[in-house]
């Protein structure tokens, strides 16, 4: 599998690797939505089906203004979609306002009597159903945009609850910019304290990797990994991210290695 390949499929798939709990958060049961308002809504290159395809779906941005004033207005919120196996992925709560998403339930193209046709995901042959969510709007950065399916809830977490231990106690704006990108970009693949992915090495426990890792050199392996290390997995993100927001990410990473897991 190519690096590219490996990555669009890592993006599609993440939600199958979190499992959190909503508890105590606001949450929508999406079995319950209004579906009088449907529109037909085009994707002109769909990632699960590798075509063109036509839904019926209703606005994401519908189903958020159903959650409370007071947490939509928070700072720190990030919208958590669920699988109806348990399983999750999260987007900041001002990146799913800014864009106009949809939650599909149905795909034109069905047979009748069906809402869905099936696709390849790995080795089975599965549906999107129960729903899907869709950016219509073509060369949407798809690591902030992320087209989870099988969806079953949404609600809307604090991102110290979402991402545990790998969220700083600490926070200035340099810090929380880090954040942000690191939890956009990284934490699919990386954790830190243990909290995140597991496609790549860990980053903070039992060493921060600014400990062993030549710092003036960290924000340049961040934005272009295979300049640093042949045959690497980790995709370049010179085209993603500029330098500022890669020192960023390493600033994030610094005030971690004060946080290691036990020593809050």
């Amino acid at each position: 599998m190519t690096r590219l390949k490996f990555f669009l499929f890592l993006l599609i798939a993440i939600f199958k690797s979190h499992s959190v709990s909503a508890e105590g958060w606001p949450t929508i049961e999406l079995s319950g939505i209004d579906l009088t308002t449907v529109k037909r809504i085009q994707i002109k290159e769909d990632p699960v089906y590798k075509t063109s395809k036509e839904y019926e779906a209703i606005p994401l941005a519908q189903v958020l203004s159903r959650f409370p004033e007071a947490d939509r207005a928070a700072k720190d919120r990030v919208v958590v979609f669920t699988a109806k196996d348990g399983y999750s992925v999260s987007m900041a709560l001002a990146d799913a306002m800014s864009e106009h998403g949809y939650i599909a339930f149905r795909d034109t193209e069905a047979p009748s009597g069906q809402k869905w046709l099936t696709f390849k995901f790995g080795k089975e042959t599965i549906t999107p159903a129960p729903f899907y969510l869709v950016w219509p709007k073509q060369g949407l950065d798809k690591w902030r945009y992320p087209w989870p399916f099988q969806l079953a809830s949404i609600s809307l977490q604090p991102a110290s609850t979402y991402f545990g231990a790998a969220a700083p106690a600490k926070i200035t704006d340099d810090i929380r910019t880090g954040f942000n990108l690191f939890s956009t970009y990284c934490i699919r693949c990386h954790s830190v304290n243990l909290s995140g992915g597991q496609v790549g090495p860990e980053l903070n426990v039992p060493k921060n990797i600014t400990e062993y890792f030549i710092e003036a050199e960290l924000a340049g392996f961040i934005l272009n990994a295979p300049a640093y290390r042949s045959g690497t997995k980790m995709p370049s993100f010179e085209k993603i991210l500029d330098r500022q927001q890669a020192k960023a990410i390493v600033t994030y990473l610094k005030q971690m290695k004060n946080e290691k897991a036990g020593t809050k």
